[in-house]
């Protein structure tokens, strides 16, 4: 769903984008870059889905509202200016923020606006039900604020949108993902860590039995043989990444015609004392064992 909707508030945002006075995203009177992230929504409800999409012009929060009734975005004044409803989106045209968030940099104010005498002026700016804004709140503009907070309201009650500031410095130190291949549970199976934003694991299996990955639930998701990898699209594991196929007839659908795949695992990134492990089972010996390893903390370049 949120996809659709980020794909559909590219084309929305487009006009306001090219009118945007905008300096570097994250800029503020802060040193360095810092970078917003949705930590919660405390709505309870799942008929808001929020997301922030940050490009060079600034940072942009997405909110969709599938509900009845209506969401209110409210201001620094606890007023509302945006009114996202299952017909439309609506703005008030006397509200201050209603400008400021239009664009990423400074935008001067209407005449009618600065009278400081707040009146209720509720237009259609849009027919879809969700709306993008640069939220001034998105921006850190104090050393000591670690946090924001965007206020909202859910058919009168109070509610937030809210996240941290993550820094987009680079770290003194980094993470790697070690892998014990010295003692591989498995005969012929090899393991390797691929780097990145998500970190992924690629699996090959050079044996004539059939090898089988657990997921997080311990049920099958990845089936190695000679002839191949198979997916088994039942499993929890595999349906959490979002990829193809998600649903379909066959349970089990091959992925690779070789017997090696790769695939970003959570397990990777849960700390403890004991290691990282991903349960594996083969065929030969109808045991449990464990693809397993560790982390070590390195100086950055």
């Amino acid at each position: 769903m949120i996809k659709r909707v980020i794909s559909l508030s590219i084309m929305l945002c487009a006009g306001l984008l090219t009118a945007a006075n905008a300096s570097a995203h994250g800029a503020s009177a802060v040193a360095g870059e810092w970078l917003p992230v949705i930590e919660k929504v405390d709505t309870q409800n799942a008929n808001v889905i929020s997301q922030i999409q940050s490009s060079p012009l600034g940072n942009e929060i997405l909110v969709e509202f599938t509900g009845k009734g209506k969401l209110e975005v409210l201001g620094n004044d606890g007023e509302p200016f945006i009114r996202i409803t299952p017909s439309g989106v609506y703005a008030n045209w006397d509200h201050p923020m209603w400008y400021k968030v239009q664009t990423a940099g400074p935008r001067p104010l209407p005449e009618w606006v600065t009278d400081n005498k707040l009146e209720s002026k509720w237009e259609l700016v849009s027919k879809n039900n969700y709306y993008g804004w640069y939220d001034k709140r998105l921006e850190k503009t104090d050393e000591h604020i670690d946090n924001w907070n965007v206020a909202i309201a859910l058919n009168g009650k109070r509610s937030d949108i809210s996240g941290y500031f993550k820094s987009l410095a680079p770290p003194d130190k980094r993470t790697l993902v070690t892998v014990d291949n010295a003692s591989s549970p498995i005969a012929d199976l090899n393991a390797m860590v691929v780097p990145g934003a998500e970190r992924a694991i690629r699996v090959s299996y050079k044996g004539d039995h059939h090898m089988v990955v657990l997921d997080e639930h311990q049920s099958p998701m990845l089936r190695f043989s000679p002839n191949g990898v198979e997916v088994n699209t039942h499993s929890k594991g595999w349906q959490s990444l979002g990829r193809a196929p998600v649903t379909t007839d066959k349970q089990w659908v091959k992925v690779s015609s070789q017997a090696a795949y790769t695939w970003p695992d959570s397990r990777l990134e849960k700390r403890s004392e004991e290691g990282w492990k991903i349960p594996v089972f083969c065929h030969q010996d109808k045991k449990v064992k464990h693809i397993q390893g560790g982390w070590i903390e390195v100086a950055s370049l």
